[in-house]
């Protein structure tokens, strides 16, 4: 990158007197700084919006005591198969906890 736009070292470097090259060469640092710093606002902007679209989206399951659940097998990509299924059970569950951990018991 800095062989094909020196810095501003390199062109001291090469013993470049001229001014207007100079200042040139720090107007076009400069509007690179810009494009830069809008170009990081926006990924900003853009990471908030894909993360609040995810939030409205996520479907909150409550479960409760002696409710009838399935278990997806996190298995099924390492052995794939046609006609295998991905879920396991069904299973009762036991007790949940405040955090939402369920624990399973055999139905």
């Amino acid at each position: 990158m800095e062989f094909l736009v020196p810095i501003l070292r390199i062109t001291a470097f090469r013993e470049m007197d001229d001014t207007t090259a100079e200042a040139k060469r720090m107007s076009q640092l400069l509007e690179m700084e810009e494009d830069r710093f809008i170009i990081g606002f926006q990924q900003k902007v853009q990471k908030a919006w894909d993360k609040a679209w995810h939030d409205r989206h996520i479907k909150h399951n409550i479960f409760q005591v002696g409710d009838l659940v399935f278990l997806y097998d996190s298995n099924f990509f390492k052995h794939l198969g046609k006609l295998r299924t991905h879920w396991l059970g069904p299973f009762v569950i036991h007790s949940v906890t405040e955090a939402g951990a369920v624990q399973l018991k055999n139905l």
